[in-house]
């Protein structure tokens, strides 16, 4: 038995050097690497929801009439709200406005006309950017005296939450199209690598060797194999999120490396699972087979 042993690890040993093996941790790095980035993509989705909702500005215009201590009412009784993000109230007068109703408005208008009167902007945390939340603060800021009118998208204005979920629901159909794709081409892929070692699987067997004692150092290798795929496909994608994070604004603004940590977690598991269970139904296939079966 401890004969069976050398030379199943010497023989497993010589493996690691074989094209095929290498080739196997090309192609289970691939498709990691681009599983990885639909599940990014898919836990970054409620990020993008929070950025989005979050600088969504509710407006308040002013009656002309309006001085600063009517202004300071105002911005108190905003700040009793749940929810306003206490950073974000601000005064504008009319003359600013246009920066933020925007100005291309101000181009049917005379110069030095402006359409918009003082207005006081603020925005809310995401999770209280509702509608019935909106609607709440809507008629309880209308009721002030000074308060002409209140401008702000509602939710689904926005179109925040349908966006998302269906953004949502694509990035969950895509990943589970990867995982299929993973299951199929790295258990094809470890057939291949495999294929070369059926005689000596088969010989194995037929001199005594038990089945569990075969497959131990094959589903180790294999082990082995989707730990290395994992290592290049990680190291491809962190490379990846750093030239974005770097040179793209928006991906700094919202990223979280949080979910960057989860996403590794996922994809070592996934590829050690994967790989072992693969490796060992490759292995049990060809222990199944009889001697004719093994030219094919």
């Amino acid at each position: 038995m401890f004969t069976f042993d050398l030379k199943t690890m010497n023989n497993n040993k010589s493996n690691t050097s074989k094209p095929s093996y290498r080739y196997a941790v090309i192609s289970i790095s691939i498709v990691l690497y681009f599983l990885g980035i639909y599940l990014m993509l898919y836990l970054q989705s409620s990020k993008i929801d929070k950025m989005i909702k979050e600088q969504v500005s509710i407006v308040v215009e002013l009656n002309e009439r309006s001085v600063k201590s009517d202004i300071a009412i105002i911005e108190d009784a905003i700040k009793q709200h749940d929810g306003v993000i206490r950073g974000s109230i601000s005064y504008h007068d009319k003359e600013s406005a246009s920066d933020i109703m925007g100005g291309d408005i101000l181009k049917s208008f005379r110069p030095g006309e402006s359409p918009f009167r003082d207005m006081v902007t603020f925005r809310l945390k995401a999770e209280f950017y509702t509608n019935d939340n909106l609607s709440s603060i809507d008629q309880a800021l209308m009721k002030e005296p000074m308060v002409h009118d209140i401008f702000f998208e509602s939710e689904s204005d926005v179109g925040i939450h349908d966006f998302v979920y269906k953004l949502s629901l694509l990035f969950l159909l895509l990943s589970v199209i990867f995982v299929a794709l993973a299951l199929i081409i790295i258990h094809n892929t470890l057939s291949l690598s495999l294929y070369a070692d059926r005689w000596e699987i088969k010989t194995m067997e037929l001199v005594g060797a038990r089945k569990s004692f075969i497959r131990k150092p094959y589903v180790a290798h294999g082990r082995i194999i989707g730990q290395r795929a994992f290592f290049v496909a990680a190291l491809a994608l962190m490379i990846t999120i750093l030239i974005l994070y770097m040179s793209v604004g928006l991906v700094s603004s919202i990223f979280y490396w949080p979910y960057l940590m989860l996403t590794l977690v996922i994809l070592f598991v996934l590829s050690t699972l994967i790989t072992m269970i693969s490796t060992f139904t490759v292995v049990n296939k060809f222990l199944e087979q009889k001697l004719s079966e093994l030219h094919g």
